[in-house]
């Protein structure tokens, strides 16, 4: 009988490109760590060098992260022409009625979706979604827009973990923005293993009103360590009513009422299907579906019970803090794709205890952003990208050749115009900032039931992961 739980210790499920519409799963596999490729990608010149164990900690209270909010969404739907549905909406949590045993993964996954769907432009339909859910959004109170992944690679370099990685660096306005950067678009994830793919695939559903999605990306908004930050991730799927988990799985019915009055209050306030921009090139935009809140969004990771081995939580809790989940389902099959042991968890105390036993790291990390961000500004004519060969060193350079930008033009240009005000210098933070161990316990600072909805973006339930491993084939997916 599958177990449903209201509360213990849960995780982090890395992105994939997915199930019942499409994401990928996370995979198991042997030890490879992706290694950036100078041949394809050169290095452009050195403009500055961090180093982690030279960054200062800052106080407590400008290290927390405050007033989370739900900014915009959308769906990537399964189509040749790269096409968006805005807000979109995750796959609901639909558990069997009884476990099935299912097939195993096959097949081929991206490691970043977005890229892969628009290589041009990754980041032009998260922008699309913040300036078409909001037409008057103030980007001049935005420091930084960055996806979960670029974010938590810069967490674990604070917390001192060995992980090479690289990724762009531009100014556009005052925001400075953090783009994703893979050895190619469409790099995908080898030795595809374990049932991350076909658990969600038969335990969730895409409703009526956004049929044919792949992914749901999400960027909430909230304040860390003086910087309003915009960020960018996937979403596993939502709990319809997660205050309540209930003790039983809840039958799958063939017609949800609910999928009847979405798709009818869609027809009433959506834009047709054929509503879409036009612009050769450019992301096509479909409007429907509707914003889920957060506190019902959940991560997911599937793993193997064969051995009566507990998920490891310790790169899992940091990502669900990036990204303020507090929902974390963790499935255990059999070893053989039947899942009798599934636990839906609330994790927020969870992480908010990571955080507590953290607070070095998480300061070195607010201090790491800082400087990012202020090398950044001061070379705002320059596209940069940032290059962490390994442990303790961070190179800032120049990108090689004319570079690549995170924009359109036009995109850009729209995204400058909504710059209305004077943008809040970090340097004021800076000046208060006095090195040295403030001794100040750490604040809650994790607020998930104050806004709406929510790779990262590369694919993944399973244990092993790109992120979390290196998918070092040693986790028992």
């Amino acid at each position: 009988m599958a177990s449903f739980l209201g509360s213990s210790r849960g995780g982090f499920a890395p992105r994939r490109a997915r199930g019942r519409g499409g994401r990928a799963p996370f995979f198991a596999k042997t030890r490879e760590t992706m290694k950036p490729d100078f041949e394809k990608h050169p290095l452009g010149d050195l403009v500055e060098e961090l180093y982690s164990s030279n960054l200062r900690l800052k106080p407590i209270d400008l290290a927390e992260i405050s007033d989370c909010q739900y900014v915009a969404s959308y769906n990537w739907l399964n189509d040749k022409v790269p096409t968006i549905i805005i807000p979109g909406k995750p796959p609901q949590w639909t558990p069997l009625h009884a476990p099935q045993r299912l097939k195993e993964d096959s097949g081929q996954y991206f490691r970043d979706p977005n890229a892969a769907k628009y290589s041009d432009y990754p980041m032009a339909p998260v922008v699309h979604a913040v300036l078409e859910t909001d037409t008057k959004f103030d980007a001049v109170s935005t420091d930084l827009f960055a996806c979960g992944s670029t974010l938590g690679n810069l967490l674990r370099f604070a917390r001192g973990i060995d992980k090479a990685f690289r990724f762009n660096v531009e100014v556009i306005g005052e925001t400075v923005f953090f783009i994703r950067k893979e050895n190619d678009p469409k790099e995908v994830i080898k030795d595809v293993r374990g049932f991350g793919h076909t658990f969600p695939e038969a335990y969730t559903t895409w409703e009526h009103s956004v049929k044919g999605s792949e992914t749901h990306q999400r960027i909430i908004r909230y304040e860390f360590g003086g910087l309003n930050c915009l960020v960018r991730f996937e979403s596993d799927g939502y709990i319809r009513e997660a205050s309540a988990v209930s003790a039983t799985a809840p039958i799958k019915t063939a017609v949800d009422p609910d999928d009847l009055l979405e798709a009818f209050q869609g027809a009433v306030f959506s834009q047709p299907p054929n509503t879409t921009t036009s612009k050769p090139g450019a992301v096509r935009i479909k409007h429907g579906g509707a914003a889920v809140p957060q506190q019902s969004i959940f991560d997911l990771k599937t793993r193997s019970g064969r051995y009566k081995r507990e998920i490891d939580m310790s790169d899992i809790h940091p990502a669900l803090w990036i990204k303020q989940i507090s929902n974390f389902i963790v499935a255990y099959h059999d070893g053989s794709g039947l899942f009798e042991d599934i636990r839906v968890q609330n994790v927020k105390n969870d992480v908010q205890a990571w955080a507590t036993d953290n607070r070095d790291g998480i300061r070195r990390f607010s201090t790491l952003l800082d400087k990012i961000v202020g090398i950044a500004r001061r070379n705002a004519n320059k596209l940069l990208e940032v290059y962490c060969p390994g442990m303790d060193r961070l190179e800032i350079r120049t990108q090689c050749g004319p570079g690549v930008r995170a924009l359109p033009t036009d995109l850009a240009e729209r995204w400058e115009e909504t710059e209305m005000g004077v943008i809040p210098t970090q340097d004021d933070a800076w000046d208060k900032f006095e090195h040295g161990d403030s001794g100040v316990e750490l604040h809650d600072g994790y607020d998930l039931d104050t806004g709406l909805d929510d790779s990262s973006s590369e694919p993944d339930y399973t244990a092993c992961s790109a992120h979390d491993c290196g998918y070092c084939g040693k986790c028992t997916y």
